[in-house]
């Protein structure tokens, strides 16, 4: 009983770092991605997000929660087997979610820069042309 605690313990340890590998890989992208697109703050608050959705779901609440029950119930091999294989695939697919959320608040905060330049220009054409006349 005291073996499958103790390892269960490494376990969760080891959970709590691939959660906190997630949410600095997620906040690392978004971070990437609003400085490519120039707009830091949104892009870090997109990834912080991210990145806290990641860890969350990811991280202990899952993880120890499955885990346990499963240690509990099911004895440790089986638990053990069980809550990694949940533990690496909600961190495999959250993960993604995360990159995938950072690269689109890239792309809408780029394509709002494109929007604002084009903006500027259309406002500033017909003054171009107007030869005194404004």
């Amino acid at each position: 009983m005291a073996a499958g605690f103790f390892a269960g313990a490494a376990f969760f340890t080891a959970a709590g770092a691939l959660a906190a590998a997630a949410f600095s890989g997620a906040l690392a992208a978004g971070l990437a991605a609003a400085f490519a697109a120039g707009f830091l703050a949104a892009g870090l608050a997109a990834a912080l997000a991210a990145g806290l959705a990641a860890a969350l779901a990811a991280g202990f609440a899952a993880a120890l929660a499955a885990g346990l029950a499963a240690a509990f119930a099911a004895g440790f091999a089986a638990a053990l087997a069980g809550a990694l294989a949940a533990a690496f695939g909600a961190a495999a697919f959250f993960t993604a979610a995360g990159f995938a959320a950072a690269l689109a608040a890239g792309f809408f905060a780029g394509a709002f820069a494109a929007g604002a330049l084009v903006v500027v220009f259309a406002m500033r054409c017909p003054l171009r042309f107007a030869n005194g006349r404004e």
